[in-house]
């Protein structure tokens, strides 16, 4: 049986380990690239009336995604690790369909759709 002195010598030991740990997942969460997609308008216009336009274009195709995203029916996860892999999964193609209702709406206002890859 453990006294509580033992107890609380043991967790001493362990705040180091868990603030490297902490301190790695940060560390490994900040070297990883991640992608974004570009819109660039299909006639190249770059002025100002251009930009203006995009950020109205913008707005409205960001509410369509978010009208989508909010009539979908919600993703149980369940209690098993199998149910929570599926609802991951779900997870994925409803984010990838998202993703591709944004694209079609930029693309009906003008606009093609890059993906690049952004450093931290």
């Amino acid at each position: 049986m453990f006294s509580p002195a033992l107890c609380r010598h043991l967790g001493r030991r362990r705040w180091p380990s868990l603030v490297t740990a902490i301190m790695l997942a940060n560390a490994v969460s900040a070297c990883t690239s991640r992608t974004i997609m570009r819109f660039d308008r299909f006639d190249g216009r770059s002025d100002a009336g251009a930009a203006l336009q995009f950020q109205q274009d913008d707005a409205i195709c960001k509410g369509e995604v978010a009208k989508a995203q909010a009539m979908a029916a919600p993703i149980y996860s369940g209690r098993s690790l199998t149910d929570a892999m599926e609802a991951g999964m779900l997870e994925g193609q409803r984010n990838q369909a998202l993703s591709r209702i944004m694209v079609g709406c930029m693309a009906g206002r003008g606009y093609s759709m890059t993906v690049v890859t952004v450093q931290p």
